[in-house]
């Protein structure tokens, strides 16, 4: 489930002209900002539960140079203080006690490392110092944050089956698109510039290793591979 781009117009300072100038036409103020917040349900490890990621995107409004006469809307960092105050009510709607939904989130780390590692043959992955269970949330969240589509998983193998859209294709592709297409980093309508892919969280015991393969399973050494095995050693460390 996914949210619309929305503005949290709390953060709009308020006094009399404001007030007066809202009356009249309310979006006479903006914050130059706008959030999307996405919902994922997954089938749980344990028998009969479910497990509920929430993750956030964010743009702001930036001049383009220094005439102040054109703007474009730039990807901001993913905020996990936000992601976390949306599932603490969400916890709490559904009946878990406040002090205890603050617990719980508090007692969530992230504080893991992430190294990326690449072999002669040109194959990488990334290194994670924890276990598959735990990885396997953490690379969902990621993917989830910094735009890919998860088309298909695969917990007991280990496989995210994505779409991903390169974007120094994509910014060729969208040059001419409209203000409200520029926005949309989750579209679900299939691309033809978007490769497939398979994102591969590896079980090692006590630690995990991530890899990205194409989309018949074989290693892929390409730059967009590389790329994107960046990316989420980036987001994971």
């Amino acid at each position: 489930m996914e949210t619309d781009w929305n503005e949290n117009r709390a953060k709009i300072k308020q006094d009399g002209i404001r007030n007066a100038i809202s009356g009249f036409l309310d979006g006479g103020y903006s914050t130059g900002e706008r959030d999307k917040f996405r919902t994922r349900l997954e089938r749980g490890a344990l028998p009969n539960t479910t497990e509920i990621y929430i993750t956030h995107r964010g743009v702001s409004e930036v001049y383009v140079n220094q005439y102040r006469d054109s703007t474009v809307w730039q990807a901001r960092p993913p905020d996990p203080g936000l992601e976390a105050e949306f599932l603490r009510r969400l916890m709490v709607r559904f009946g878990v006690d406040e002090s205890r939904a603050k617990a719980k989130l508090a007692a969530v780390t992230t504080d893991s490392k992430a190294k990326l590692v690449t072999t002669e043959s040109g194959a990488g992955s990334v290194e994670l110092d924890e276990p598959f269970d735990r990885a396997w949330r953490r690379v969902g969240l990621v993917l989830d944050r910094v735009g890919f589509t998860v088309e298909d998983r695969d917990r007991s193998k280990g496989f995210y089956f994505v779409r991903y859209v390169d974007p120094e294709d994509d910014a060729v592709g969208r040059k001419n698109e409209s203000f409200l297409a520029k926005l949309m980093f989750w579209r679900d309508a299939p691309d033809p510039k978007t490769g497939q892919y398979r994102v591969f969280v590896k079980d090692r015991s006590d630690s995990s290793e991530v890899q990205v393969l194409n989309k018949e399973g074989g290693p892929d050494t390409s730059d967009t591979a590389r790329r994107i095995l960046s990316l989420l050693q980036q987001q994971l460390k």
